[in-house]
C-alpha cells in the first residue's frame, strides 16, 4: 500500500500535460502607432520563410477614404547595405473591398515598387516566402504565382536587417492590430 501511494506524486505529473507556448510570435501594432518591433534582427539566409495569421483586428477602415489603399508592411528586410527606402523585399498587406490582399513591397533604388501577390483569410495559417537572387526578388504567398520584383544587381551586398509588421502609409492604426509569425528562414 505504501509503495503504491508513492506512485501516486508521480503518475500525478506525468499525466499532467504541460502547457506549451505555441512556435508563433506575436507582433501587435498598437492603436494610434505604427510599429510593432524595436529591436534590430538580421536575415540569416537568402530566404525569408514564415507562416502568417492575421486575426479580426486586421479589418479596419481608414479615417480618409484614399487611404485604404495604403500598403501596410508585414515581413522581410532591408538589402544593398542600405536604408529600406532605398533597397527592400517585403510583404504588404491591406484590408481593401472586404478581404485581406497580400502585396509584393519593394525599393529598388529609392523607387518604391508594389504588385499584388494574392488573397488571404482571417484567422487563416498562410505560408509566404521572399529568396533573394542575382537579379531578382521572388515573392511566393502560399500557391499563388511567384511575383518578381528586380534587383539592383550592382549593389553591395552584405548584412540584411529584417523588418517587422507595420501600420501605414500616413495613418497610424486605428485600433491595436495583432499578427502571428512563425519565421522559418
Amino acid at each position: 500500500m505504501i509503495r503504491m501511494i508513492a506512485w501516486v506524486p508521480f503518475i500525478t505529473l506525468l499525466a499532467c500535460e504541460p502547457q506549451w507556448e505555441e512556435p508563433y510570435e506575436v507582433f501587435v501594432i498598437s492603436k494610434n502607432t505604427h510599429g510593432s518591433f524595436d529591436g534590430v534582427q538580421f536575415l540569416q539566409s537568402k530566404t525569408l520563410r514564415f507562416t502568417a495569421v492575421f486575426d479580426e483586428s486586421a479589418v479596419y477602415t481608414s479615417d480618409t477614404e484614399e487611404n485604404q489603399h495604403d500598403v501596410n508592411k508585414l515581413l522581410g528586410f532591408a538589402d544593398c547595405n542600405s536604408h529600406h527606402h532605398k533597397h527592400s523585399a517585403r510583404f504588404g498587406w491591406r484590408w481593401l473591398e472586404d478581404q485581406l490582399e497580400i502585396l509584393a513591397y519593394s525599393y529598388v533604388n529609392g523607387e518604391r515598387i508594389i504588385k499584388p501577390v494574392g488573397f488571404v483569410g482571417i484567422n487563416e495559417s498562410n505560408d509566404y516566402r521572399i529568396t533573394l537572387t542575382k537579379d531578382e526578388y521572388e515573392f511566393q504567398l502560399g500557391s499563388f504565382p511567384v511575383v518578381t520584383v528586380d534587383r539592383e544587381s550592382d549593389c553591395e551586398k552584405g548584412a540584411y536587417y529584417m523588418l517587422f509588421p507595420y501600420f501605414g502609409g500616413n495613418e497610424t492604426a486605428p485600433h491595436d492590430i495583432t499578427i502571428k509569425i512563425l519565421i522559418k528562414y
